[in-house]
């Protein structure tokens, strides 16, 4: 936290820099909780990539055991 302190006080607050202590706590909560929610949606995209694979695959073996039994 007090390396996102000091950078917004070197930057954005340098006209109040008690602001800055107070907005990086918040940043501080906000940052985990950010990496938290884009690791569930990659988890989520990666999810639905496997059910179509997973479909794709089915689908592959039904074909060919039909094609096998007409050919």
């Amino acid at each position: 936290m007090q390396l996102i302190t000091e950078a917004l006080q070197q930057s954005i607050f340098k006209a109040d820099p008690q602001l800055a202590k107070e907005y990086a706590t918040l940043i501080s909560w906000l940052i985990p909780l950010s990496a938290v929610y884009i690791i569930l949606t990659l988890a989520t995209s990666f999810k639905k990539i496997l059910g179509y694979a997973i479909a794709a695959g089915w689908i592959f073996i039904i074909l060919m055991l039909i094609l096998a039994k007409v050919g």
